[in-house]
């Protein structure tokens, strides 16, 4: 095809088509420009209005901050008095004013720490026992001892911002101020004569110690704070403290340890611990192990009777009572077996365990009884110490009944006494800052139960049979019934057999809180003699056909089988009058005066108040 050459007509016609899409572009580019100009405008304002709206919500939440904070503080400085005031006021609840003065001291403290007129301060006594209380606060507005205090401070306070607005502010503070007591119970006067005492030690810890009277005088006027000797041996608390076990030497040591810190004895008596804890390092006695604390099977250093051990922290113990308990209770952890001693065989057979004269013990804690009825703070001690479980093997009553063994479990004590801590008051002076404590001193004490032997660790309650005796299984081939469970004491209430000699009568001490003047040292005594003994064994006897059980399949039958309770009761009799014709003659022998209690005050450490919610 040939090639078409443009004419002057055809460019004229390109040039316009160019202009006319020229024109269109500049149109198109035109027009938008001039569109967004007012959008932009009532953008622009609505981003104004939405910065106010925003900077406005940070304006109240700012000063909402700021009157939350304002709150916060006024909280804060609230509860600071209502702590102040818990802790005054709690201090004067076991004083003479009771709860009156520690209410009225908590009101006091308040206004003084700086609590505005239309504030108020509502104090209510109570109990904090962690032990008895359910709940957050363990503590109760009841229970005896009272021994804490619960303040409740409110005050309206001013919104900042809010003229006229007010917030109704409440603080709440417990706090708890305990007064211990330490004493220890023993049933014979000690004498500070050096010879005797050296005497002493030396036969109980296989030394040969030789101090003078001035060292013993020394111990036996220093008193070592329990929280301080927890840190001589290592420990961080009370609890701690109550389950170490320890050495006698490591503990005369630590003793020696906590007198040498705060200067509080004489070089003397400093010395002489020290002596015998080097004494005693090497022997037997000196390296056995023996708890600070008691337990269920074992009898320690210590008898605490608060349910938070944490208290006694402040409590003190006489360091000559402490030296002289250590080394009874490492020289006799072990009971002396007297089987072969009360052998009746053929008749019977008689195994015994035996403890003479006990160790004083030590008992610290706060006053007042349980729900039970029993004191918190009690020791309970007894010269003599005696079990016995009579045997009888393969006897039986012709055409009657047929028994297989038959076992009678007694527990007897001589010279016992309870002592039981029954109030304090504390006061601003030491004179006037008493406690009472009464001692129950008793003849002869006897029991037959299942829980017989574990009165031989008994340091805190009088002694009693608390579940009834197992006593044999029979049968009876005559009637051919078969076998019966036979027991002495109840199983509803459980309860043993119990005797006593003559009716215990109480004499209540009063202590001051000064160490070292005439009342540390109190006794009362029975005036018995160790022969009154006889005929407790022979009452047994007496009273045992009544205090049998019997049951067959579980059913009480006690009422049909007289006749052999009876004979149960004839098989015994001769066997416990001769054990009378043994203990009498042995008692006398050891020339134990009966029923002599002598309460040692180691000091009272009145309230020091903490906070404890």
């Amino acid at each position: 095809m040939p090639l078409r050459v443009p004419t002057r007509r055809h460019s004229r016609c390109v040039r316009s088509m160019r202009m006319r899409r020229g024109a269109a572009v500049a149109l198109l580019v035109a027009v938008p420009v001039a569109v967004p100009v007012a959008a932009a405008a009532r953008k622009q304002r609505g981003a104004i209005a939405l910065l106010a709206a925003v900077w406005v919500s940070l304006a109240i939440v700012a000063l909402g901050a700021v009157d939350i904070g304002h709150f916060y503080y006024a909280r804060r400085d609230l509860q600071r008095t209502a702590d102040l005031a818990a802790a005054a006021g709690v201090q004067l609840i076991g004083s003479a004013g009771g709860c009156t003065a520690a209410a009225s001291s908590a009101q006091l403290n308040a206004t003084a720490n700086g609590l505005q007129g239309a504030g108020t301060v509502q104090s209510t006594c109570g109990r904090w026992d962690p032990s008895a209380n359910a709940g957050q606060s363990h503590f109760a507005a009841s229970g005896a001892p009272l021994n804490a205090l619960q303040v409740v401070v409110s005050r309206p306070v001013s919104f900042l911002f809010l003229g006229g607005q007010t917030r109704e502010l409440t603080a709440s503070a417990v706090a708890q101020a305990t007064n211990i007591r330490s004493f220890s119970l023993s049933t014979s006067v000690a004498s500070l004569s050096g010879g005797l005492v050296n005497g002493l030690l030396n036969g109980l810890l296989g030394t040969n110690v030789n101090l003078d009277v001035a060292s013993y005088q020394g111990l036996a006027t220093a008193q070592v704070k329990l929280l301080d000797l927890a840190a001589a041996l290592g420990v961080a608390s009370m609890s701690q403290l109550l389950q170490t076990e320890v050495t006698f030497a490591q503990l005369a040591s630590a003793m020696a340890t906590v007198l040498s810190q705060g200067n509080v004895a004489s070089a003397s008596a400093i010395s002489g611990l020290n002596t015998i804890a080097s004494a005693s390092t090497g022997t037997t006695t000196g390296a056995t192990t023996m708890n600070i604390g008691n337990t269920t099977s074992t009898s320690g250093l210590l008898a605490i009777g608060l349910a938070n051990p944490e208290a006694a922290a402040s409590a003190t113990i006489n360091a000559l009572d402490a030296l002289i308990v250590a080394a009874e209770i490492a020289h006799g952890t072990s009971a002396v077996n007297l089987g072969t001693a009360l052998n009746l065989s053929p008749v019977a057979n008689v195994t015994a365990q035996v403890r003479i004269l006990q160790p004083p013990v030590i008992a610290v804690g706060e006053a007042g009884v349980y729900a039970d009825g029993t004191y918190r703070t009690s020791a309970h001690s007894a010269a003599i110490q005696l079990y016995l479980n009579v045997k009888l093997v393969n006897v039986s009553i012709p055409s009657l009944v047929n028994i297989s063994v038959l076992n009678l479990p007694i527990y007897l004590e001589v010279a016992q006494s309870t002592a039981d801590l029954q109030s304090t008051q504390c006061s601003t002076q030491k004179s006037t800052s008493y406690s009472w404590i009464s001692a129950t001193p008793g003849v002869t004490a006897l029991c037959v139960g299942g829980d017989a032997l574990s009165n031989l660790t008994n340091t805190t309650v009088p002694t009693a049979c608390s579940q009834p005796a197992p006593l044999t299984s029979v049968s009876l081939p005559l009637i051919s019934l078969g076998v019966i469970d036979v027991s002495v004491g109840s199983t509803s209430p459980a309860n043993g057999f119990n005797l006593t000699l003559q009716p215990p009568q109480a004499t209540v001490f009063r202590f001051n809180n000064v160490t070292g003047d005439s009342d540390d040292y109190q006794s009362t005594n029975t005036n018995g003699l160790g022969s009154a003994t006889g005929g407790l064994v022979s009452q047994l006897a007496a009273g045992l056909a009544g205090s049998m059980r019997a049951r067959a399949l579980g059913v009480d039958i006690t009422g049909s089988a007289g006749p052999l309770l009876s004979g149960l009761a004839v098989l015994l009799t001769p066997v416990l009058n001769s054990l009378d014709l043994l203990l009498v003659p042995l008692l006398q022998l050891l020339g134990v005066q009966v029923g002599v209690s002598t309460v040692h005050d180691l000091g009272l450490a009145c309230g020091q108040a903490q906070l404890v919610y």
